[in-house]
């Protein structure tokens, strides 16, 4: 089998299905105007969110982290992954304020700051594992934004500002379909990273990344993957180390191990019956591949965690 060329259209219908199943479920989470020195914390949050500014301009920054902070505009939108604590707030030093605090800030009227939030609701064991693929954060400006996205933000704002009847369903209504958008622009904007991520920005190891994330107990070989990828085997091994930096079994032990590892940490499943659904027929052997890249054994992690 020879390299063939790059299938635009397969590739992107396989891409889209992804993106459109780990949008799925997206949720108005907060809506409201607001005034004075506000601050809205989220602490190791369980769920991906993105937050539209709406109207003026606020701070958002990943806590822990000082570089991350910047100051967002009107029709800014951020994509903040699971379980990266973060803040938005109108100083750039954030006060710590619990909800019945917050609440006096809130007004209804987005005429001088307002912030509109979203939440994705799935909680699917692949659609966790494609979360630990992207970046911890990422804000998209209003002046970088794909067409499609700046038209729904805008439809947000307009929608806040204008308070007709029924603009919270509109505001619910839309929620996947600007989650599909951002999340592809998100990956777009990150398409020169290399790992897992940069996997689902290329056309022939998108397929293939999916597929594992699917099925990672698979008995997989090179061969079958190059076969999802179109290429000969020669080519997508040299393609695969291009891209992402892994070799085709490095690839496939990431993704055994980012499902190993969620769920040890989110099930009470034994230990045997983990090693069966990612590969491995032996324990033993488990054991092994886990405590080579993680360091502690199997049991250990679940403990720690």
């Amino acid at each position: 089998m020879t390299e063939t060329p790059e299938r635009p259209t397969k590739s992107t219908e396989s891409m889209d299905l992804l993106l459109n199943s780990v949008a799925m479920g997206a949720e108005l989470h907060f809506e409201s105007g607001l005034c004075g020195a506000w601050s809205i914390h989220a602490k190791h949050p369980e769920k991906v969110g993105f937050h539209v500014v709406s109207n003026g301009e606020c701070w958002f920054g990943v806590t822990d982290n000082e570089h991350s902070k910047q100051r967002l505009n009107a029709g800014d939108v951020v994509f903040v992954n699971q379980g990266v604590s973060h803040f938005l707030s109108a100083q750039e030093l954030p006060k710590d304020m619990d909800l019945e605090q917050l609440k006096q800030h809130c007004i209804a009227e987005h005429e001088q700051q307002g912030i509109v939030c979203y939440e994705l609701q799935d909680k699917s064991e692949v659609n966790q594992l494609v979360f630990q693929l992207l970046p911890p954060w990422v804000v998209v400006n209003s002046g970088e934004q794909t067409e499609q996205l700046a038209q729904l933000l805008q439809m947000v704002r307009s929608e806040t500002t204008q308070r007709k009847p029924g603009y919270r369903a509109v505001l619910q209504r839309i929620s996947e379909i600007i989650a599909v958008q951002l999340l592809r622009q998100v990956m777009q904007s990150n398409r020169h990273t290399t790992g897992l991520f940069a996997a689902l920005n290329d056309r022939a190891l998108a397929p293939v990344v999916a597929a594992l994330l699917a099925k990672p107990g698979h008995d997989w070989s090179v061969e079958i993957m190059a076969e999802l990828a179109h290429l000969s085997v020669s080519a997508f091994a040299e393609r695969c180390l291009r891209v992402t930096g892994y070799t085709p079994k490095k690839v496939l032990d990431a993704i055994r191990l980012q499902r190993a590892k969620y769920l040890l940490r989110s099930s009470s499943m034994a230990i045997e019956t983990i090693a069966w659904q990612v590969g491995y027929q032996s324990v033993t052997a488990f054991g092994r591949f886990f405590k080579r890249y993680l360091g502690c054994a199997a049991q250990a992690f679940r403990e720690q965690h």
